[in-house]
């Protein structure tokens, strides 16, 4: 994205540029705190999940809007899909894998799918994997066994972010 914001900055598309930047920042402290609480109280507040999709919504739909809308069928596909594959792997899981995970990625599926197909896949990917890798060094490490809940929040927003910063 920052290559996006560059380069509109460079055309002199100011607005657009203003509201995908404040997209991006909204997007790092929703992460920040989702993480804290998730790390802390193993959970995802929804009022914290909420203002995420709320404030992508807002700032990124708006953003696409100025230019057409072009971007509006993919980021709502990202909103709606990400969730819809969280869901299922929810009730697979048999609650191993919270409601709060599957919420958190309607914002999430949101920003990434604003970026396009390849932005979605890699948060989606990357999420899973910071996931394991993390789980497999507690569990090497004895900090972690089969039986420990680990917070699942935090891979997702990692790769998520890594994807809307770096990807795409």
């Amino acid at each position: 994205m920052p290559a996006l914001l560059m380069d509109a900055w460079t055309r002199g598309d100011v607005v657009w540029a203003v509201l995908v930047g404040l997209a991006v920042v909204h997007l790092l402290v929703c992460a920040v705190v989702l993480t804290w609480v998730d790390l802390r109280e193993h959970r995802l507040p929804n009022r914290w999940t909420l203002a995420l999709a709320v404030g992508g919504a807002a700032t990124l739909w708006g953003a696409s809007i100025l230019q057409g809308g072009e971007r509006l069928a993919p980021s709502l596909v990202g909103f709606v899909g990400y969730p819809a594959l969280m869901m299922l792997l929810h009730l697979a899981s048999r609650g191993g894998l919270g409601l709060g995970d599957v919420k958190v990625a309607a914002g999430l599926g949101l920003y990434t799918g604003w970026l396009g197909w390849e932005a979605w896949a890699q948060a989606v990917f990357l999420g899973f994997v910071i996931g394991g890798v993390v789980a497999l060094v507690m569990v090497l490490t004895r900090r972690a066994t089969s039986k420990t809940r680990l917070a699942f929040g935090p891979p997702l927003l990692a790769g998520a972010v890594v994807a809307v910063l770096f990807g795409g």
